[in-house]
């Protein structure tokens, strides 16, 4: 299994899981295991550049961004 993170959005328990594609890893609001929306994809030469030039964590700060983002609003959860 891949990274999970926690997310909640209106007493809703959701989580962020990191799935696997060609180059890249797809970021993807989950509920219940289940994948509702597609919140962001990480390239995966960018991720590994980035850590070359020392961002801690590439994946972690686009989790970061999709929660702001659901509690912007410019994530619509379903």
């Amino acid at each position: 299994m891949g990274r999970t993170f926690e997310l909640t959005y209106r007493g809703r328990a959701l989580s962020v899981r990191v799935y696997p594609v060609d180059n890249a890893w797809e970021l993807w609001i989950c509920e219940n295991e289940r994948p509702i929306v597609r919140a962001d994809v990480v390239s995966i030469d960018d991720a590994v550049l980035a850590r070359r030039d020392g961002v801690a964590d590439p994946v972690a700060d686009a989790v970061g961004r999709i929660r702001q983002h659901v509690a912007s609003g410019e994530i619509v959860v379903p």
